[in-house]
Order: C-alpha cells, then structure tokens, then sequence
C-alpha cells in the first residue's frame, strides 16, 4: 500500500513539474529566431565556470554570492542521495549498504551543514535585512527556505541515528523529508525557483557576444517586435529563469538616477505576458513604453546576471517594433535620423566640411596601408573632439605604422540601430561594407567603442571576419610599453572613466589596455567606486545622446559625482561620447579646473 501511495505521490509531483516546462518549451517553439549550440567549447567553459563553480554569483556579491553557492553545490551533492531516498520507499536501494554508502553519506552530510548555513543566511539577508533590490515579502521565498531547511535537518537526522530506521520515528522522518521534496518539486515551476532548473540552459545558450543584434531580413518583412511573440525562444527562456535578485536593477544607470526603466522589473514584465496573453502586443500592454526609452544599452544588466539573461535583446527588439512598425520613438530623435538619411552622420554636418581639417594635418588616404584608421563622426566633424583624432594621428606618426583614413568615411550606423531604426542602420551598413570589403584593410583602430562594436556587428552582414578591429588603446599599448611611442608625464592625479562598449562589450583587454598605457604616463591614478565592467555609464549610450533626459538626475551627472569624488585632476576617457557627456556635467558641476581628455590627448 505504501509503494502504491509513493507511486501515485510521484506521479502528481512529476506532472505538476512537467506541465509547466511543456507550456514553456511551447512558448519557446512559437517564438521567432533560433536557439544556436555552436561553438560548444566555450559554452561548455563558461557553464563550468558560471554554473557549477557559481564564479559570476560570486564575484559580483561576494557574501551572499557564497552562501547561494553553499546551497548549490549541497543539492548537486544530493542528487543521488535524493534517487535512493526514494528507492528505499519500495524496499531497494541505489547505493547500496556497504562502505561506499556510508563514505557517500558522510560527503552529504558534511554538504548538509553547509547548506543549512548558506540557506539560514540567506534566509536573514531577504527578511531580515530585507536590500530593496529583493523586492517585496515573497511568502515563496520564505516556504523554499523551510523545505530546504527541513531538508537538511532530515537527513541529519537520519544520518547521525537521531531517529533510527524501521521505528515510528524513522518513519515520520523518511516521509517527511520525501514529501517535502515532492512539494518542492510543483512549487519550483510556480515561482522564482524555476531558475534552479532553467538557468544552467539558459547559461549555455546564451551568446558568446553581448547584445548581438540579428540583422532583421525586410525580404521576409521582419520589422522587430511588436508581439511577446516575436521576440527570440532565448527571451523566452529568460523570462522564465529571472531569480529576482536584483543586480540587474543595482546596476542600471536609468534605475539610479531615478527613471522608470527596471531591467528586473522588464523582464518580470515580459514572463507576465507570456503566462496570460503571449500573442497580444508587449509595449504599452505589458511592458512600460516609456521605459524601453530609457535603456542606455550599457550592457550592465546582462553583465550582471547570474542566470543567462539578455535583457539588452528584448529592449532593441521592442524598440525596432516601435519605429518600424509603428513608427513611434522619441521626438528628439527625428533629427538624428534625418541626418542620418541626408547627411550620412547623425548631426546633420555638411560631410565636405571635414575636408579642411583633413587638409590642414595632412591625413593619407587611405590606400592598403598596414592600418585604416576609422575617425567616426565626432571625430570628424566635432572641434573639441578633434583634439583627440589629430593626437592619435600624432602618435600614429611615432609609432612608425603606415597608416590612412577613408575620405567618404560615413557614420556606422551604431545609434540608428540601437534607436530601433533597423532600415536606416542597414543603409548606412551596407554602403560601409562594400567600402570597407573594397577597401581590403587588415587592421582598423578608432578611437570609438561604439563605431567598433558596430562595425563587428558588420560581420555577421557580410564584411571580410578576417579584419581586426581594434580601440587605440589596444593598438597603442604596445608601442608605449616598447617605448616607440615616448609618453610625458602627468604628474596630476588621474582617474580613467571605462566606457561601457569597450569595459563590457570587448574581452579583457578592454579594461587593461587603457590602464596599461595611462601607467605609462600617470604614476598617481586612482579608481573610481565603480569600474572595469562594473562602471557607470555616462548616459550617451542607446541612442540616449540624441533625446532628452527628462526624469531623475542625469546619468552623466552622477557618474561625474563619482569620478570628481576621487579628487582627480584629469579624467581620462577612451570614448568621444563619454568625453562630451563627463566634460559637459563637470562644467555642469563648476569643477572647470578639472581636465576631461583622450587617452590619446594625455599621452600625446
């Protein structure tokens, strides 16, 4: 009788888990887009490194990082615990009785200890010190950490002979701590919790480049997404593994200062509509349609998640919705797409008025020197930033490279397609890639993140992959450190502000390239709170140049705050649109005795 009550226990727990995962694995087949396994290597690299050694968990919130890890790994450790727990209720066992049970045993038991004081502290943090990012009172939340605790304390129990077997007792115990397991089982896909068994996918699936945008194809009328629907079978899946922890939240520059913008609260959003209305429209019915307005794409939310969420994916995808479908953005960007579309550059600026400039330094052209140095917009067509194109070209000479510049050089398009205006961006991308396949550079350096990051984008378009693109810093570093290129030195203490698309977007060496050559010329640089890849934004990013900052404090107000804060004298950045916003809110801030410049300015 009992074998058949255990059976039927089983089966209720299994089909209240399965249930579930079969409405989101038919969600995720309904959704547009395909799910890529290739390359397997480094997904498999980051899964160990993320997944089963919990390292991003960790090394974001150290404290409570590890006590989630505790709790982790002690569930990984009972696992086949779990299988002859079960076992034994019909009368057989999965590991046996002799010396290799008991020496398993103690392993579990030791991992018992650890997750009743990674659950006991974790359950103190969310109720007792309560951070806002958690959120409100989760009853759920409070229930997960009694079964887990119950758990535990079961088998200990069980284990140290506090109840022994085949008395009453040990009866009570062995359907306590199976009952209990079973519930978990329907609770996990009824809450938060689904992350435990979603997030290790959604980790593995995720790209291997951040924010990498599809190329929308206009022959098969693809016009972003205006449904929960058309949105990618990975949003899906992450709408569904959001934890709810909230670094997403403590990172973004708009939820800082005080604008609408949750990137927790957007995803939260997006799984709401996909369990009451999937096929209706997501802006406006689901998702705040000002907050997807807000987004600075820095890239700090997707940096920041422990389970695989590409939040940054949805956001572009809803905004190309908006302005390709529904021809709704902001007003303030209308001008950056008109010059776009009659000027080639998002300012409207008469593209021969950077002919003087050009004359005046003596630019190469271009003609299949060692590097084609790609200037973008600012540095151009904008007097203040042009102090830092004609350094680099300065040190362009020193380093002994040969070297030249495109003289129909045109905008890459980068605000466009974050702004959502896919078509637009396209155009400007194509008449690129056909000058830059015909062009045949093996090299190219700019001084900017953003036309950088693009000009990747480029590849998956059809422009040569063999090209290396490269910051200035990256190409610099080199030279500095061999001494071709001499630095002078600042003998005023510097800070350096990381730009979001080069201390996120880009491997490592977007955070040590520019602080290996600022040590070549400071020998007093300080840290800001907040760097690497968890600075701040300056605000500039997503387009957001171009519209207005109505609510809240101005990001590049706050992430000045933080720089002035140090006591620096020279604030060195590695990005034209990070100089213009920081050199702005300085000024904003009276502080016009501290110097804004170029990596390339201070070294030049």
């Amino acid at each position: 009788m009992q074998a058949l009550i255990l059976t039927l226990l089983i089966l209720a727990s299994l089909a209240g888990f399965l249930l579930p995962l079969f409405k989101i694995v038919q969600l995720m087949k309904r959704a547009k887009g395909t799910l890529f396994l290739q390359p397997v290597g480094p997904r498999i690299g980051r899964f160990i490194s993320e997944v089963l050694f919990q390292s991003k968990v960790i090394r974001e919130r150290p404290l409570p990082g590890f006590l989630h890890a505790l709790v982790y790994w002690g569930f990984l450790a009972f696992g086949l615990e779990t299988v002859d727990h079960f076992a034994r209720g019909y009368g057989t066992t999965f590991l046996g009785t002799g010396a290799f049970h008991q020496a398993f045993s103690t392993f579990v038991a030791f991992f018992a200890f650890l997750v009743l004081i990674g659950i006991l502290g974790l359950t103190y943090r969310r109720f007792v010190l309560r951070p806002k990012t958690l959120g409100k009172f989760s009853p759920t939340s409070l229930t997960v950490s009694a079964f887990i605790s119950i758990l535990m304390v079961t088998y200990l129990a069980k284990y140290f002979g506090w109840v022994e077997e085949g008395t009453w007792a040990g009866q009570v115990n062995w359907w306590l701590h199976a009952l209990v397991i079973l519930a978990f089982l329907v609770l996990i896909p009824q809450s938060k919790h689904l992350h435990l068994v979603l997030s290790p996918v959604t980790t593995f699936l995720k790209d291997l480049k951040i924010a990498r945008i599809r190329p929308l194809d206009f022959e098969k009328e693809e016009l972003g997404a205006e449904k929960l629907l058309d949105l990618h079978p990975h949003t899906v899946l992450g709408a569904y593994s959001c934890v709810e922890c909230g670094r997403c939240k403590d990172h973004c520059p708009a939820n800082s200062t005080g604008k609408v913008l949750d990137p927790k609260q957007f995803i939260l959003d997006l799984r709401r509509g996909y369990e009451t209305e999937p096929g209706g429209p997501a802006v406006g019915e689901f998702v705040n349609s000002e907050a997807i307005w807000q987004c600075t794409t820095c890239g700090a939310c997707t940096t920041q998640c422990p389970v695989g969420i590409e939040h940054l994916i949805p956001m572009i995808e809803l905004r190309r919705g908006s302005v390709m479908s529904a021809g709704k953005f902001p007003a303030p960007m209308a001008n950056l797409f008109k010059g776009l579309e009659t000027t080639g550059n998002p300012w409207s600026y008469d593209p021969g008025s950077a002919e003087p400039f050009l004359n005046k330094n003596e630019v190469p052209t271009y003609g299949g020197q060692e590097v084609l140095y790609w200037m973008g917009c600012m540095a151009r067509y904008d007097a203040q930033y042009q102090k830092t194109s004609k350094a680099f070209m300065g040190l362009l000479r020193q380093s002994g490279v040969s070297w030249g510049v495109l003289r129909n050089e045109t905008c890459t398009g980068d605000a466009a397609r974050r702004a959502g205006n896919e078509f637009l961006f396209q155009q400007q991308a194509r008449q690129n890639i056909a000058t830059l396949n015909g062009a045949k550079p093996k090299t190219i350096v700019s001084t900017c993140p953003h036309c950088i990051w693009t000009i990747e984008e480029y590849k998956d378009m059809g422009l040569d992959s063999s090209i290396r693109v490269v910051h200035h810093t990256e190409f610099l570093r080199p030279f500095v450190e061999n001494g071709k290129i001499k630095s002078r030195d600042e003998t005023k203490k510097l800070v350096y502000h990381d730009p979001c698309y080069l201390s996120r977007y880009t491997d490592a060496g977007g955070v040590s390239n520019p602080r290996a050559v600022l040590d070549h010329v400071s020998k007093d640089r300080v840290e800001p709170t907040r760097s690497g890849s968890r600075s701040f934004c300056c605000g500039a990013g997503g387009a957001m140049l171009f519209t207005e900052e109505k609510q809240g404090k101005r990001v590049n107000h706050e992430r000045a705050d933080e720089l002035l804060a140090t006591g620096a004298e020279v604030i060195a950045t590695g990005c034209p649109f990070c100089r213009l916003m920081i050199t702005d809110a300085v000024r904003d801030r009276g502080k016009d005795n501290v110097k804004v410049a170029d990596i390339a300015e201070i070294l030049g």
